[in-house]
């Protein structure tokens, strides 16, 4: 199945040897950019070991994006899929994992429920510096979640002369949108500070209405020389109403999600000597979602009539470790971190049988401790060691290793190689729930083994990039639910299923053109099920020997930005998504059904106001779905067509 990537690689080394007098060969001035999220420090490596993307903050707001949705629907592997309309919920499949197998952290603060699960659809740009993804196994540095990657947003710390920037504007289905923020600093003290409101009226013909609020900060503290302090905070509120059943049946009148967040993060680090520093970390992440479906009018009294649910997540965390620089561009790192994952729920369902009520509490704790090795062997090799023994009071003992090297062929030509494990912990329902459904305090985390060898070349004066890493994953132990218990009593949820995702992903970018840039990217996943569990059926999620659901083998991304002298910018993204299989829940049982292949292009621009030049005032556009396609990304739910925005920007942003 690597046939794509044996031939890029053929070519790539052909390439090299006759380009190779024309880039000077690696040095220490040309390390490649530090990806914190990969490492956990700051230190520039010859040739990092780990597939990373590293999304600027600036760049996409010149693009229009203001959805961290639509931002990661530009690194390759990367698939997510919504329920239709804005503010739907919208999960993350990565390298062909399961939703839950990405960690998502905000300035170090994990955002994730219990389980790893992650709704991506509140998620704005606003005020964040930037974005980094790193793709493959990574629990040895972050724990339970980060089985096919890491999802990393960082907000703007502050930096030059104090800056004040605003964005009005509207678009299709009544959408509205502003902000304010300010930012500023110098080398010992910076701030931002950011505030943003949007409103659709939604895709659908009622009760379709998505609001979100958010307010974000964050300050930096260097009172000397030897002592670094960072402070971050992020608080949203958003509203979501949806007409829609989970079959994707429009019947609902009055039936909405809310969510509140608040992200806090406080990180300090103080350097013991020049090879010596110690960072102590905390974080906390604190989830209210509110479920409110009332009957949709006062004859509404048969059935299932009414849903109302209350919930609070926290996660918390204190992680303490060392950093010991042995060499010119060596880090050995120790660390031991303590997490507390705490969850309180009641509901209340109506009924022509009369109110039922629930409640629901539970907690897990878990201590870590880990080991990584980061260096440069040589002035061609470089490495990457890991290592981490968790304890939690669920599951017990558990163990994640990851190892990597990195080695520059020539000038043009970089290679690399890893392989790693990682767990995903069972969420808290499926541990410890209570009544109809019974969790299973016996679970053990599901688990994953996974290897990568990559290749990177440099061409026509490091103009062109060439990118191919080809990938194996196996996932076993994953956690699946049974309504047909042994017994009476018995858990409904045990670690039955197992299933492999291979793949290729490739990408290529050109400079070479005076302020173009053309990218381009492809991933092929080769998702195969190896253990069905209990539901052998052809509908079932689990189907030995087919693929995964809501996976496509195959996307594409083109993409070309063109910026000008005076500050404008154009920028044209078409994105094709192949077939993939789904399931028709709609039918009893779940009907397999295979999703037709869409194209979607998006355009941006924005214009600088000549007249207005000193203020930095311009004019803002952005057209989602140009050619209005039709499509859906998961069965019986509608995805938006054509979307336009326009607004004014005032200040940098």
């Amino acid at each position: 199945m690597f046939r794509h990537l044996t031939v890029v690689l053929y070519c790539t080394l052909l390439a090299a040897p006759a380009f190779g007098q024309r880039i000077p060969s690696v040095a220490r001035d040309t390390l490649s950019p530090v990806v914190v999220t990969a490492t956990l420090v700051s230190v520039a490596t010859i040739a990092p070991t780990a597939t990373t993307t590293v999304l600027s903050g600036d760049a996409l707001r010149a693009q229009g994006i203001t959805r961290i949705v639509d931002a990661l629907r530009l690194v390759p592997g990367a698939v997510l899929m919504g329920s239709g309309p804005l503010g739907s919920q919208t999960s993350l499949f990565l390298r062909g994992g399961n939703s839950n197998y990405v960690r998502v952290l905000v300035d170090g603060v994990a955002i994730n429920d219990a389980g790893g699960a992650f709704d991506f659809s509140g998620l704005t740009v606003g005020n964040i510096d930037r974005i980094e993804v790193v793709r493959g196994p990574a629990s040895v540095l972050y724990g339970a979640d980060a089985v096919t990657g890491v999802v990393q947003i960082f907000t703007r710390a502050g930096r030059g002369p104090a800056t004040l920037h605003a964005l009005v504007g509207g678009g299709s289905y009544g959408t509205v949108r502003s902000e304010l923020g300010t930012q500023g600093g110098n080398a010992r003290v910076g701030y931002s500070l950011f505030g943003s409101h949007q409103a659709t009226n939604g895709i659908l013909a009622f009760n379709n209405r998505f609001t979100d609020d958010v307010l974000s900060g964050a300050l930096r503290f260097t009172p000397d020389v030897r002592t670094d302090l960072h402070l971050s905070a992020r608080w949203s509120s958003a509203v979501y109403q949806y007409p829609t059943k989970s079959d994707g049946t429009i019947s609902d009148h009055n039936a909405e999600q809310t969510d509140h967040r608040l992200v806090l993060s406080a990180d300090g680090t103080r350097r013991l000597s020049d090879r010596v520093a110690v960072q102590l970390s905390l974080t906390s992440n604190e989830f209210l979602p509110r479920s409110n479906d009332g009957p949709d009018n006062p004859g509404d009294t048969v059935g299932f009539y009414g849903y109302f649910a209350r919930a609070t997540r926290t996660h918390r965390t204190a992680d303490a470790r060392m950093n010991l620089r042995y060499d010119t561009h060596g880090v050995l790192t120790v660390g031991t971190e303590l997490v507390a994952d705490h969850e309180t729920s009641t509901s209340l369902s109506l009924s022509q049988y009369g109110p039922s009520a629930g409640t629901f509490e539970a907690s897990r704790h878990n201590s870590a401790v880990y080991v990584q090795l980061l260096g440069d062997a040589t002035s061609r090799w470089s490495y990457q060691i890991g290592g981490r023994l968790e304890q939690n009071s669920a599951f017990g003992t558990f163990k994640t290793v990851r190892g990597g090297v990195a080695y520059i062929v020539s000038s043009t030509l970089r290679i690399r190689a890893s392989a790693g494990s990682a767990f995903n912990a069972p969420s808290f329902f499926e541990n410890f729930a209570t009544g109809y459904t019974v969790g299973n305090r016996g679970l053990q985390p599901e688990q994953s083994r996974s290897a990568e060898f990559g290749v990177e070349s440099y061409l026509a004066g490091g103009d062109l990039v060439l990118k191919a890493t080809g990938y194996l994953q196996q996932f076993h132990d994953v956690i699946q639910y049974t309504d047909t218990p042994a017994a009476p009593g018995a858990p409904n949820y045990y670690n039955v299923a197992a299933a492999n995702a291979n793949g290729v992903e490739l990408e290529a970018m050109y400079r070479g053109f005076d302020r173009t840039t053309l990218s381009m990217s492809y991933a092929h996943s080769d998702t195969k099920v190896t253990a069905a569990g209990f539901d052998k059926g052809s509908g079932a999620s689990y189907v030995v020997g087919q693929k995964l659901i809501r996976r496509p083998p195959n996307t594409v991304s083109v993409a070309a930005a063109h910026t000008f002298g005076s500050g404008g910018a154009l920028q044209l993204v078409a994105a094709r998504i192949g077939e993939r299989d789904d399931r028709d829940f709609a039918v009893y049982p779940a009907a397999p059904i295979t999703l037709p292949a869409f194209t979607k292009v998006d355009f941006s621009a924005v214009v600088p106001l000549q007249s207005a030049r000193r203020s930095q005032v311009a004019l803002v556009g952005r057209i989602d779905n140009l050619f209005d396609a039709k499509y859906q990304e998961i069965a019986r739910f509608g995805a938006p067509g054509r979307q336009t925005f326009l607004g004014v920007r005032i200040g940098r942003q």
